[in-house]
């Protein structure tokens, strides 16, 4: 019977853990169709055909955020910069940043800027609605390596 009860005893405590600590990494423009998912794609095909690119240098003493964005739009007042982390939800950043002179931006970060994030810069500012953003820009940046990192449009 001992080793019945132990394997009855780990498989909960593994249940228990596996619903507690349970990866939410997926933050992307996907959505369930039946049994079958997609891939929206019309944000970063938005983006390259507007000439969009950007470069972010992230100031880890005061925490802010430089933008240079270039492309072919008349620049928004505001983007929102996303820095999602790689595990956990809880952990994403949400950085609005504001315009300086046309395609400069700058806003503040919350907390520390280290290890791996990852980074989408989008022309909504609500994050429940960045999804319906008409472009975006993708990046990955790892503090532990440097403070700056190109963004592009996502590659299919």
């Amino acid at each position: 019977m001992a080793p019945l009860i132990l394997v009855l005893i780990s498989s909960t405590i593994m249940v228990t853990v596996a619903t507690r600590y349970g990866d939410d990494t997926v933050s992307d423009t996907y959505y369930k169709d039946s049994r079958m998912y997609h891939f929206s794609a019309d944000q970063d095909e938005r983006a390259k055909a507007l000439g969009l690119a950007a470069v972010v240098q992230f100031d880890p003493v005061e925490s802010l955020v430089h933008l240079d964005l270039r492309g072919d739009i008349d620049y928004p007042e505001k983007l929102m910069l996303v820095m999602g982390h790689p595990v956990e939800a809880d952990l994403d950043q949400y950085v609005i940043l504001e315009l300086l002179a046309p395609g400069r931006y700058r806003g503040s970060a919350v907390g520390e800027l280290k290890h791996r994030r990852y980074l989408q810069l989008s022309p909504e500012i609500d994050p429940e609605k960045i999804q319906d953003a008409e472009w975006r820009l993708k990046g990955e940046i790892n503090f532990d390596l440097g403070n700056g990192v190109p963004l592009n449009p996502a590659q299919q």
